[in-house]
């Protein structure tokens, strides 16, 4: 190999490892946000005012808004640049971490959370996009994207703890002011990525189809969040959910007609696809709903501090990561069907030993089934994109794991919206999570019966 060859490769393995590292900040950050802000809630609650109704639009705030802007985000990095809007995407989260963080009340700390959530729906999109660049080798550029994942997997781990750690110091402000050195970091390092990177020409911003898209998914949480309190038949929630639907069917119409769809519906001709499709939607809703419930049963229920509470929860998160280890080792070799079959049976009978265990606040008693909801939640959700992508055609790659990443993302909206209502009565915290852990384990059987079905025609070796 020549000297220039030689030079040629070490600054391309330089770029490479330039464009993970700084692709992987804003993945910590994304899922540093979803995880951390759970054992702050309690402190937060006294300190603004607010109850039941206002913790759970401070937890889907962030998410809804992610959920419903993240494909767009990726026609963004397409057509401007995935450099430029990732950029972006880093200084809004910059901003939107500081207002949070100065919020003087829940209306402020809303907006702050909204604003996270538009620059998470750049971040994400466009860290993929940079890597695809980065490595054009396939085998390098999967190793990448599992390094990249990874980082998640780690701030989903350690959200809780570092989140415990620091309100054991200072107040919950500091779980969004910590986000400002990681930013600022990133956006150091994203400075010295080369300016020719993204995806010029690409797909081209659809807007009519986000804007009916991100208006159904609002009004929907709107209405899911505020309806206990207002009533079922409370004339503004029954106008929430009759917009959220016309929304829904006018987005249909929409990419129907449109010649750059934000999502293709040909995807959902395959009832494959479609049903998978759900299955991530119920399970990322009682999952993360669960995981909502579960850390107001630690903090007001049993009376554990936010550290205590994050140190409650990190079995869960280990045993994910460890799910997520078994289901990468035997991918290869099983069914991916066959994967989300016995992580959906692991997490069957986590829940249903939570809504056992969760009357007596012994931790012990609630430990095991954790292990079991994380194993099985690890074990199956890598497979499940898995088994998406191998429906369609490889052009609809990148669209397909937008629609699985906004897919979760709205599952988890959902989960906490219905799941934090069974709370509303402080006194009855226990009462509430036997209810929601039964609910879960009734949700997850459906999940069985769904992949069953679609497993017994494919029964046998991978494909």
């Amino acid at each position: 190999m020549t000297d220039l060859a030689l030079g040629h490769k070490t600054a391309e393995q330089n770029h490479q490892r330039m464009t993970l590292l700084a692709t992987s900040v804003s993945y910590v950050l994304v899922i540093l946000d979803t995880s951390i802000v759970n054992v702050a809630l309690e402190s937060i609650s006294p300190d603004l005012g607010t109850e039941i109704t206002g913790l759970q639009w401070i937890v889907t705030a962030y998410v809804i808004i992610f959920a419903s802007l993240v494909l767009s985000g990726g026609a963004l990095g397409d057509t401007f640049g995935a450099r430029k809007i990732y950029m972006i995407g880093l200084v809004l989260f910059t901003a939107a971490s500081l207002i949070s963080g100065c919020a003087p009340s829940l209306p402020v700390l809303i907006a702050g959370r909204i604003l996270q959530g538009v620059g998470a729906s750049l971040l994400v999109p466009s860290a993929l996009s940079l890597i695809r660049h980065a490595y054009k080798d396939d085998a390098a550029r999967a190793r990448a994207i599992a390094s990249w994942a990874g980082a998640g997997g780690a701030a989903q781990i350690l959200g809780p703890l570092i989140g415990g750690l620091l309100l054991a110091v200072f107040d919950w402000r500091s779980i969004f002011f910590v986000n400002v050195p990681i930013c600022l970091g990133g956006l150091w390092l994203t400075l010295r990525i080369g300016r020719q990177t993204g995806d010029h020409g690409g797909r081209r911003l659809d807007l009519p189809g986000q804007l009916s898209a991100a208006l159904a998914m609002i009004l929907l949480i709107a209405a899911l969040i505020e309806g206990r309190e207002f009533g079922w038949s409370n004339g503004w929630i029954l106008a929430a959910i009759a917009l959220s639907v016309l929304s829904a069917l006018s987005f249909v119409i929409i990419e129907h007609t449109s010649k750059s769809p934000m999502l293709p519906l040909s995807l959902f001709s395959n009832p494959v696809f479609s049903w998978v499709s759900f299955a991530v939607l119920l399970g990322a809703a009682v999952f993360f709903g669960m995981l909502f419930v579960l850390n107001l049963y630690f903090l007001r229920g049993a009376g554990y501090t936010p550290l205590q509470t994050g140190i409650a929860m990190v079995p869960l998160a280990l045993l994910a990561t460890a799910g997520n280890l078994t289901s990468a080792r035997l991918a290869h070799m099983v069914n991916p069907l066959s994967l989300m079959l016995a992580g959906a049976a692991f997490r069957l009978i986590g829940f249903a030993g939570v809504a056992w265990a969760s009357t007596g606040f012994s931790y012990p008693l609630i430990a095991l089934p954790l292990l079991l909801i994380g194993f099985g939640a690890g074990l199956s959700n890598p497979m499940a994109i898995s088994v998406m992508l191998s429906t369609v055609d490889k052009k609809y790659a990148g669209i397909t794991s937008g629609i699985s990443f906004a897919t979760g993302q709205l599952g988890v909206s959902i989960g906490v919206a219905i799941f934090g209502a069974f709370l509303a009565d402080a006194h009855r915290i226990a009462d509430g999570t036997r209810i929601a852990a039964t609910l879960s384990a009734a949700s997850t059987a459906l999940i069985i019966l769904i992949v069953w079905r679609l497993w017994r025609p494919t029964a046998g070796p991978a494909p």
